[in-house]
């Protein structure tokens, strides 16, 4: 009796759901990555350190560019200082979560504004401000 043979397939791979998702993963590593550029766009020269950690934000974090106090950007927007209390507390709001503020203030900023800025964290209810400053 003779038997058929059956005849085996060859695995293939299919190379355009690959390129599909490569594609896809791509647009979504560069749209946000061009987000989180936008936080540190603004022209602002950093105070000098000598000792401090690595810049790493975290979730629950919100970068704020001050380069006085009528000059200070929130996610792209301007405020004044004497607006952010509000804006803090509905941010807060939004999200309990958050608990911490990087401030990215200029080397040129006076210290009376710098003191507005705390006591606007502060009336916010958000204790944990870094300062982010440029290794000397």
């Amino acid at each position: 009796m003779k038997l058929k043979r059956r005849q085996i397939k060859r695995g293939r791979v299919e190379i355009i759901p690959m390129i599909d998702t490569i594609v896809i993963l791509l647009i979504f590593y560069m749209s946000f990555s061009r987000f989180a550029e936008i936080e540190r766009k603004a022209n602002i020269k950093l105070p000098q350190s000598v000792a401090g950690d690595e810049f790493k934000k975290t979730p629950n974090q919100v970068i704020i560019n001050m380069v006085d106090s009528d000059d200070v950007t929130v996610g792209g927007n301007r405020y004044k200082v004497d607006e952010l209390p509000d804006l803090l507390r509905h941010m807060k709001a939004a999200d309990p979560v958050l608990n911490s503020l990087i401030l990215r203030g200029s080397r040129a900023m006076a210290y009376k504004d710098l003191s507005d800025f705390l006591k606007v964290c502060s009336k916010a209810g958000i204790a944990d401000v870094t300062f982010a400053t440029l290794e000397k």
